[in-house]
């Protein structure tokens, strides 16, 4: 596998313009959720490239949902048959997508459900850090696997890019600084038995934003030909309003009987606190969104600290309050009826 790294640093009225850089923090943990809501393609399209573009999804006409939960890769029925995976991520409780997660990179090892398991030999690199605007890497990929009537022979390659920067604006809110990543995967799939050759083509652009762990827009465009012959083309456009926040750590997956929220630590503090919490069962299921915000002695709030689907267990936010005037400050848990506040003091 080959590594590329370019890095771009721009001027804007002569003062250093600051680029979102993905690093591993963007990489899944255990108990991260998303939810990805499946919209209309009507004359959606993925904009422009390049700096200082401005796209406006605030349109998007919702169709469908799906939740994905992350999980220990050894916490899962498949996981023998991937043994060079630490985590996994599942939309049913059946069947898992399997991957590496490294400082360097996210690898992705292959599948595993009820019908079939497809482990990589040759895994595919999805990022490699740090990644920013017109950073770029290739990579193949390959695998041996068991299609129920013989073996099947699968080969691609993947080349991505950090294709454009600007301010992306969403149905649940604007974002400054998103960094458009273009994916162009192209695989073949060619059966041991029957001749049959399967050639997938995938387009995706996806949009990462400050803080959040995921893309939070997805513009993919898909192409099947069997044995040379177009039998499928389509478009597809998801976006996740529901994103993990980079910061959050589970530290328990031990359900708890109720929610409660803990004392920041240290307090006073300058300019790094933590705050725990934990979230009681049920709530994947209820759809409530877990919010955690800090506001000042007026009631402004200065900072979300968390507002996702989280599953249930105990967790720990750490809060850099670097940018923010000393004072006396107020945190607020918030989940469904559930509302606690406690009080924390940072000393400048």
């Amino acid at each position: 596998m080959k590594n590329l790294f370019l890095f771009l640093v721009f001027f804007v009225s002569s003062n250093l313009f600051s680029q979102i850089i993905l690093t591993s923090a963007n990489n899944p943990v255990p108990g991260n959720t998303t939810k990805s809501i499946t919209c209309d393609t009507t004359g959606i399209t993925e904009g422009n490239s390049g700096a200082n573009q401005t796209w406006n999804f605030n349109g998007l006409v919702r169709r469908d949902s799906s939740v994905h939960t992350w999980v220990a890769s050894n916490a899962t029925p498949y996981s023998a048959q991937f043994p060079n995976s630490n985590i996994a991520s599942t939309p049913n409780d059946s069947d898992y997508s399997y991957y590496n997660s490294s400082t360097s990179e996210l690898i992705y090892n292959g599948y595993g459900g009820v019908f079939q398991v497809n482990s990589y030999s040759n895994p595919e690199t999805i990022l490699q850090y740090p990644f920013t605007f017109n950073s770029n890497f290739s990579d193949s990929y390959s695998s041996v696997y068991n299609n129920g009537i013989g073996n099947s022979y699968l080969n691609g390659t993947v080349t991505t890019t950090g294709d454009a920067w600007g301010t992306l604006v969403l149905p649940n809110g604007s974002f400054s600084n998103a960094l458009q990543v273009r994916n162009v995967t192209a695989h073949r799939d060619s059966s041991a038995i029957g001749g049959l050759v399967l050639d997938f083509s995938s387009t995706a652009f996806t949009w990462f934003v400050q803080g959040k762990k995921f893309p939070v827009l997805e513009v993919r465009y898909n192409t099947i030909v069997l044995n040379g012959n177009p039998v499928f083309s389509g478009k597809f456009v998801s976006y996740s309003p529901d994103n993990p926040t980079i910061g959050i750590t589970q530290i328990n997956t031990i359900i708890a009987d109720e929610y409660t929220l803990g004392q920041n630590y240290p307090n006073p503090f300058n300019p790094a606190t933590k705050i725990k919490f934990d979230i009681a069962a049920g709530d994947k299921n209820l759809n409530t969104v877990i919010n955690l915000s800090v506001f000042d002695q007026l009631g402004k709030e200065v900072a979300t600290l968390v507002n996702e689907y989280l599953s249930p267990g105990s967790y720990e936010v750490d809060w850099n309050a670097s940018n923010i005037s000393g004072g006396v400050y107020y945190y607020k848990l918030t989940a469904g009826n559930f509302t606690e506040t406690k009080k924390m003091i940072l000393v400048k």
